[in-house]
């Protein structure tokens, strides 16, 4: 096959064949030569014959190529002229720009579909459109089942906790969503996010006298438990801090820890230390490598956080930006 410009910016694919030209040479029938009464074929409209006799006779001969052609039929009631320039000269289909790129890009791609692949699957019809993707019932399967595993999550409501986790945001450079916990720091605090396991309504109390868990909170531990003793949390912290100005409550299943630390800007450092030493870089020492951030030296917006605790509470006053 091959593609040719056909006027008014019209590009065509055309098949070159003898028999084409020899039926385009004169009107007279194909098998006897008579030029009386001749019928035209109604598959291709290029041959003549002046007999059905004559048109089976010859139909061996003929049947190579003979073959319908769409676009010069749909063309044939607005533009009679270019319809039979089509038939004529064999082509079989009109192309877009768009679909001429493509096709050269098949033809010039190293993988991939190719460019005969791309050709019979666009053209040969009056609606040159693509031919759907064929799956294997292997992949018809594990679609199916997607689909449905997606429909069942969606059809999930969203619970109180749910929410309030999701909107938790931290910032890759000050902290790291560890799954079963989030956190994230100031100069000042670290604030630890844990979920807690699902419980009856009002199980969890604002502040924790009544709430179903405990939280312990030493210069250099933190442990997290809940009444039945069960383990949610714990390790050496990864610096010290005040324990006794450090703060924890529930709120919609969530269990929110501040933790004020020990040294840090505006209070004192240890001796030798400055204010890039009061970054942690996990919540606790031994964590893994997922839960530790990967930083060497702490980025710039951690010198733009809170750090002036104002009457000893919560309270912070971002003060200038100052190492």
């Amino acid at each position: 096959m091959e593609v040719a410009a056909a006027g008014n910016q019209r590009s065509c694919i055309g098949v070159t064949d003898e028999g084409a030209m020899m039926m385009s040479s004169g009107k007279a029938c194909a098998n006897c030569g008579a030029t009386a009464n001749l019928l035209k074929c109604s598959r291709c409209h290029q041959a003549w014959f002046c007999s059905v006799s004559c048109q089976k006779q010859y139909w061996p001969f003929h049947k190579s190529v003979c073959r319908r052609n769409d676009f010069a039929d749909a063309l044939e009631g607005s533009e009679p002229k270019f319809a039979s320039w089509m038939r004529k000269h064999g082509k079989i289909a009109v192309l877009k720009d768009d679909e001429v790129d493509r096709l050269e890009r098949a033809g010039q791609a190293c993988n991939g579909t190719t460019r005969e692949e791309v050709m019979s699957s666009m053209y040969g019809r009056a609606d040159p459109k693509p031919l759907p993707p064929s799956y294997t019932p292997e992949d018809l399967k594990k679609m199916k089942e997607k689909e449905e595993a997606r429909l069942l999550e969606s059809a999930k409501v969203a619970t109180i906790e749910d929410k309030s986790w999701t909107s938790i945001r931290v910032d890759p450079d000050l902290g790291l969503d560890c799954g079963a916990y989030k956190w994230t720091q100031t100069q000042a605090q670290v604030l630890v996010y844990v979920k807690l396991p699902p419980q009856p309504f009002s199980r969890y109390s604002s502040f924790g006298k009544n709430s179903q868990v405990e939280v312990s909170l030493e210069p250099q531990k933190l442990r997290v438990t809940s009444k039945g003793q069960e383990t949610i949390m714990s390790g050496t912290l990864y610096r010290e801090i005040k324990c006794d100005e450090s703060t924890w409550y529930v709120t919609d299943g969530i269990l929110e820890i501040c933790l004020l630390k020990r040294y840090r800007r505006g209070l004192a450092y240890q001796k030798g230390e400055t204010n890039a030493n009061t970054y942690w870089k996990s919540v606790f020492k031994e964590a893994s490598q997922e839960e530790t951030l990967c930083l060497r030296y702490p980025p710039s917006s951690y010198y733009d956080t809170e750090w002036k605790m104002e009457g000893g509470g919560g309270d912070h006053t971002t003060q200038g930006r100052r190492r």
